[in-house]
């Protein structure tokens, strides 16, 4: 294989300047002579990963990664050196050699970079196609509707596709771009016949999706007609994933902090045009991890402008749980009912949208007040399920100056003692009974293809203790909530019914139903677990004889045995390999283990057995 020559790759490093290049994937933030910012290539919530402008390198002082701006690239990229050296000449506009006679780069690679370029004519196509053509008239007319001035759609880049099945396919092949590249590019579909292909785009506004470098990856299309589905993602290609890609997220400033996240493209263009250009969209799905992990590069505060109907609640409440959890504060802008941000914003203006950032909850108080819906905080019942539903959300808070600002706020609201309601989240919080032992442990990764699951399974018969207390819980809300005060879903040990368990209280904190219909929507992504649910819910009408809290005690027993086994494994292991403090540290929880059992068998005792 072939080699450019040394004074080209230096033309190229010389003019390719680290911080622009890095500044695409990771928000940056100056600090003294370098800049840093989080780690492209691990998960991190400090800062570790550091340029130097001075010596054009980069390192992460927490994965040890480094290097220069191809090392970057190829990292980052999954790409050879010719491969990056070739994608930053184009970009520092340097001329190479061909690559057929000095270095190579693979089909892969050429492969997205011809999808980019045919990405590229068709959004100019598209965009040509919505400015000037005459069957485009309904299509301007619609944006006009939608209060969508020129210079928004020219910022955009929006389009039009053609009602025509053949419209880009005639545009393409008078580019010399036939209809295999184009199927690559996820922009036409195989006729059913087998023979030929016709556009996938028709009769609608196009939004071409940009990633992080400005490159078109693939595009948004929303119906003119009466066509399902009402908006039409690209299909996935070697350059688009739409979990990992965020609509509007190029065109931030990387200097301001927050970002506000909306769920549609209209909305995030209404923002923009309104002056909140910090607003960034979903790509017609629910918050993706690696959608959240993108925001985490540019910023460390997301406020979340979701629909204000129960499909919008129930998406923020998504939305909060995936932001928080890679280490994001979150606010949420509480939109009038019946509004989205682009209602809302044309019928009263940018002023008042500001009002509502301003005055943005702290995630904790937006579920604090939606624990609140539809109970009656006067009466001692709607005080009580209140109660029961924010200490669970309270137990939750790990930083306990914040956890008694709101013990306090609602300790005043309702009257009820501090101390009571510290006691109900101190239970909530001790039923994490492992927390020192891995997360392998404690996040439901106890798996039943072991020789200590079969013990316990002929010793207490768990199957059926566990699908008894299921059907109970799902069918019986006073058991539901019983369990939930005393029971965390981990400590199911067979892996579908920890997914149930789950599913179920997941359902509960968020207010919705738990019906077998909508229980069994929410596993649909688990065939097992919903096969189970099923053979649950078609068992007999009750157990017989059985009392709650037996079975919620023989759950906690069952998995109390099993984790102390694994301890003990963990232990012996430990030792034999000479690792003297993680066994003290297992031990530890070893003991701690073996007193919450013996506590669980004198109660029973106390109370005559199980």
């Amino acid at each position: 294989m072939g080699f450019y020559p040394e004074e080209i790759i230096r033309e190229v490093r010389d003019k390719a300047d680290i911080v622009e290049i890095v500044s695409d994937y990771v928000s940056l933030k100056k600090r003294g002579e370098n800049y840093v910012g989080l780690c492209p290539f691990h998960s991190e919530k400090t800062p570790s990963f550091t340029i130097s402008p001075k010596k054009q390198l980069f390192y992460c002082f927490g994965c040890g990664v480094g290097g220069n701006v191809f090392t970057f690239l190829m990292k980052k990229e999954n790409w050879t050196f010719p491969e990056a050296l070739r994608w930053l000449a184009e970009r520092v506009g340097v001329r190479l050699p061909e690559e057929e006679t000095l270095g190579k780069v693979s089909e892969a690679f050429k492969l997205r970079r011809e999808i980019f370029e045919i990405n590229k004519m068709a959004s100019e196509y598209y965009h040509y196609t919505l400015l000037k053509a005459p069957e485009a008239e309904r299509a301007r007319r619609y944006l006009a509707s939608r209060g969508i001035l020129a210079e928004t759609a020219e910022k955009f880049n929006l389009g039009y596709a053609l009602p025509d099945w053949d419209g880009l396919i005639k545009f393409m092949r008078s580019k010399g771009i036939g209809e295999d590249a184009l199927l690559k590019a996820g922009l036409v579909i195989p006729k059913s016949s087998g023979r030929g292909f016709y556009d996938r785009f028709r009769d609608r506004i196009i939004f071409p999706i940009k990633d992080v470098t400005g490159s078109v990856v693939g595009f948004g299309g929303r119906t003119l007609g009466k066509g399902e589905p009402k908006y039409l993602n690209s299909p996935e290609t070697p350059v688009f994933n739409k979990r990992e890609h965020l609509y509007g997220l190029p065109m931030i400033n990387r200097e301001e902090s927050r970002i506000i996240l909306v769920e549609g493209y209209m909305d995030c263009i209404s923002l923009h045009q309104h002056g909140f250009t910090q607003a960034v969209a979903s790509l017609g799905t629910s918050l993706t991890e690696q959608q959240a992990k993108a925001l985490k590069r540019y910023t460390d505060e997301v406020f979340i402008a979701y629909d204000s109907d129960t499909a919008g609640q129930a998406a923020t409440l998504r939305g909060i749980g995936i932001l928080v959890k890679e280490g994001l504060r979150v606010k949420v802008i509480t939109l009038p009912e019946g509004k989205d941000p682009d209602e809302f914003i044309k019928a009263r203006g940018k002023e008042a949208f500001e009002e509502l950032v301003t005055s943005a909850q702290n995630f904790i108080d937006y579920r604090l007040n939606l624990a609140k819906n539809g109970l009656d905080l006067k009466s001692q019942d709607g005080k009580l399920k209140f109660v029961k539903r924010a200490v669970l959300i309270l137990a939750e808070i790990e930083d306990s100056v914040e956890r008694e600002l709101y013990v306090q706020k609602i300790s005043g609201e309702l009257n009820i003692p501090r101390k009571t309601l510290y006691e109900d989240i101190d239970k909530v919080r001790s039923k994490s009974i492992m927390p020192n032992i891995g997360s392998k442990y404690k996040n439901s990764q106890l798996r039943d293809n072991n020789k200590e699951l079969t013990k316990i399974k002929i010793m207490s018969g768990f199957y059926e203790v566990e699908r008894n207390l299921l059907k109970m819980m799902i069918e019986d809300d006073g058991v539901r909530e019983k369990v939930m005060e005393k029971l965390p879903a981990y400590n199911f040990i067979d892996a579908r019914h920890r997914k149930i368990a789950a599913a179920v209280f997941e359902m509960v904190q968020k207010n919705d139903p738990v019906t077998p219909k909508d229980l069994a929507v929410k596993l649909r992504d688990d065939p097992d677990a919903a096969a189970e649910l099923a053979n649950i819910l078609m068992a007999k009408e009750k157990p017989d004889g059985v009392m709650i809290d037996d079975l919620i005690n023989r759950v906690k027993e069952n998995y109390l045995k099993l984790a102390i086994k694994k301890i003990r494994s963990e232990i012996h292991r430990a030792e034999k390999i000479g690792e003297i403090k993680k066994a003290l540290k297992l031990l530890s929880t070893y003991h701690r283990l073996k007193h919450e059992i013996e506590q669980l068998k004198s109660d029973l005792t106390r109370k005559g057995g199980i």
